[in-house]
């Protein structure tokens, strides 16, 4: 059974592109951290911001998986 889920919407990939944009150039975390703790940072944001009344997104999506788009 597969699990890969839809492709990914418009809607998701431009919020995830903000995302990755705000923890990369948030000073506070710093440029030197490991790829996992930068994702799970990123998956963290996406999720939170999410339910926004701005996004209004369903996403089960996981840090692999959003590291991977």
């Amino acid at each position: 059974k597969s699990r890969r889920t839809k492709a990914y919407t418009t809607a998701e990939d431009k919020l995830l592109c903000e995302c990755w944009r705000d923890i990369g150039q948030d000073p506070k975390v710093g440029a030197e951290q490991k790829a996992s703790t930068f994702w799970t940072s990123v998956h963290r944001e996406f999720h939170d911001r999410k339910k926004f009344s701005l996004y209004q997104i369903q996403s089960t999506r996981g840090w692999v998986s959003i590291s991977k788009r």
